[in-house]
């Protein structure tokens, strides 16, 4: 097999609608193949197989392969979502508008999904921006459970490669340079979204500070996003004496002899008006009242200290900044909305 450099062959693949269009025409004139993979993901027997693309519900959006079959008497549906470009063209909410639409008209007695992308939550993104394709596929699980799965190009290929000798010599050729453009486009895409997460961590600015966040947070976990490496606490999750453990964190570092406590901030209305509205929020569940506590007492702790910054309209959230002495201002936290608090490891 000849092989080709990736970048030759983006004018081919650079369109999702053309490694789409591949698949269909596979999936569309080899029934056997879209057979086995359904056996493959779903532990079914399809009979009656029937494959469009572009399968278009107003004001939802056209669905890039849907394949309608039988199964034990029963009519089903199955959704292929094509990516190539992850860290680009995710788009959120795609999951579930595909799949409400398709549930919501009522023609099908069960309805399945598969969501192709250059990567999994397999891939190991140690250093490197996750893509928000996997939260997505994330999303999408919790949505459809058994009846979704996230597979990614090398899978796929994996799998073609199995019925390689059953396909035209067209097809062949159309795989294999799809396979050669996507496999060195997901190698560049990884290597072009290493985060420099910077020399500077907490220890650094906070050196009379003998903890470590990690160690006195263990519930959180480490993300790399924006050139930060960050680690994320879902508050939502914790129990009573984990939020203590996070507010007492962050009166710890803002204790910092290092804090110029000086420095006198005054917290702007729509801040005051924002942390209002979002403790209102919390008071009218009573599944939130435990947050309502714990968020009280932060926003109280911001509010109270006026070397702290405490800032944010509530749209996504709120951030809490200090300065340090001789070398500025820097974030102690950001609290978002969705309930999960960010502190940065390094910057």
């Amino acid at each position: 097999m000849k092989k080709y450099r990736a970048s030759g062959l983006t004018p081919l693949f650079y369109s999702e609608i053309s490694s789409s269009y591949m698949l269909y025409d596979i999936f569309k004139n080899q029934e056997q193949i879209i057979l086995q993979l359904i056996k493959e993901q779903f532990k079914l027997l399809p009979d009656k197989i029937i494959v469009e693309r572009e399968r278009a519900y107003p004001k939802k959006g056209s669905i890039d392969i849907f394949i309608e079959f039988m199964n034990a008497g029963k009519k089903h549906a199955l959704l292929i979502e094509v990516k190539v470009h992850d860290y680009l063209s995710a788009t959120e909410g795609q999951i579930s508008t595909y799949y409400n639409a398709v549930v919501e008209d009522s023609v099908y007695d069960e309805v399945y999904f598969i969501y192709l992308t250059q990567f999994t939550e397999d891939n190991d993104f140690k250093g490197i921006a996750t893509p928000k394709t996997i939260d997505e596929a994330k999303k999408g699980k919790e949505l459809i459970k058994e009846q979704f799965v996230h597979i990614s190009w090398e899978q796929m290929h994996t799998f073609l490669n199995k019925h390689y000798e059953i396909l035209t010599e067209e097809q062949q050729l159309i795989v294999s340079l799809n396979r050669q453009w996507i496999l060195q486009q997901c190698e560049a895409d990884l290597e072009s979204n290493k985060i420099d997460v910077g020399e500077r961590g907490l220890e650094d600015y906070f050196f009379d500070v003998k903890i470590d966040i990690k160690s006195r947070l263990p519930f959180g976990n480490e993300v790399c996003e924006n050139k930060r490496q960050i680690w994320r606490v879902d508050t939502s999750t914790l129990e009573e004496k984990q939020l203590d453990a996070v507010l007492d964190v962050i009166k710890i570092y803002s204790g910092s002899n290092v804090v110029n406590k000086i420095k006198q901030y005054k917290t702007e209305e729509l801040t005051l008006q924002g942390a209002k509205d979002f403790l209102m929020l919390m008071a009218q569940s009573i599944d939130d009242w435990k947050l309502l506590s714990f968020y009280s007492k932060l926003f109280l702790l911001a509010e109270k200290l006026s070397y702290l910054k405490f800032n944010g309209t509530g749209t996504r959230g709120f951030s809490i900044k200090l300065e340090i002495q001789g070398k500025g201002e820097i974030s102690l936290c950001t609290i978002y909305k969705n309930k999960t608090i960010d502190f940065s490891l390094k910057r």
